[in-house]
């Protein structure tokens, strides 16, 4: 359930970015799958830990069988709605990875092409080896390598408070991956690709982001709130507190015939 209500609460920021359209690096990682002819038109696909759709529209684009897997009931509300104007065969998937059985996730058979991009759901061993089970042909995995973050640093700093920076669990995550996949009886063909981006938000929904990004229910209190205010208003221009993330991913795939 934990999980579950930490990916609810940031569903609508997804929503939000997914409205802003696609981006260069998204259309750089389809054009990968096309060239390196593991995605084609009508391809049952499979996108666990989907968020609110992104790669789902494009898929279906293709006139691909999709399947949109997710634990957030609020992301595949939001997946649904992305997807309503196609009528190619899609469905959506609450889905945690850890608990569900392949043949549960696969029911309607192994999917073509099995992706997962920035998302936790496989991790380990065993969900390397799952993962490959739902597929007779290309898994493909995207996970942050290297991660910075230089204006939330400088907003912490302000705040006079010490949050652990995502690049060094990001580093060792992405290591961790590649071993399972070994592990799991694969060898992982890995290209890193740098992927930066910047975020604008008014002072309110900068705020109400770095708490649910940063910090615990139990930590949410009245005094955070008022001292992110703060350091977010000092750090903004003209209301809009800019945020800059800059990250390098690597693109983890492998065959399974």
């Amino acid at each position: 359930m934990e999980k579950t209500e930490k990916w609810d609460s940031v569903a609508a920021n997804y929503q939000k970015v997914f409205a802003l359209g696609g981006n260069d690096y998204n259309a750089k990682l389809i054009a990968f799958l096309l060239d390196n002819d593991m995605l084609h038109p009508g391809d049952r696909v499979i996108d666990m830990g989907c968020g609110v759709g992104k790669y789902g529209k494009v898929f279906a684009s293709l006139g691909c069988d999709v399947t949109l897997a997710d634990i957030s009931p609020k992301m595949l509300g939001f997946a649904a709605q992305n997807m309503a104007e196609y009528k190619t065969p899609w469905r959506v998937m609450q889905c945690d990875f850890d608990e569900m059985s392949a043949d549960a996730v696969a029911e309607g058979g192994k999917y073509d092409l099995s992706i997962s991009t920035m998302s936790p759901a496989v991790h380990d061993v065993a969900t390397a080896k799952k993962f490959a089970d739902i597929t007779k042909s290309w898994c493909f995995i995207a996970a942050f390598s290297q991660w910075s973050e230089p204006d939330r640093e400088r907003l912490f700093k302000l705040m006079g408070i010490e949050r652990e920076s995502f690049n060094s669990s990001a580093r060792g995550d992405c290591a961790e991956l590649i071993r399972s996949v070994s592990a799991a009886g694969f060898t992982p063909q890995i290209k890193y690709v740098d992927y930066c981006w910047s975020d604008e938000r008014d002072i309110d929904e900068a705020v109400r982001y770095m708490e649910n990004r940063y910090f615990e229910p139990s930590e949410r209190t009245d005094e955070l709130h008022g001292r992110l205010t703060e350091a977010v208003s000092a750090l903004s221009h003209d209301g809009i507190f800019t945020d800059s993330v800059n990250t390098k991913v690597a693109w983890i795939y492998w065959s399974t015939k």
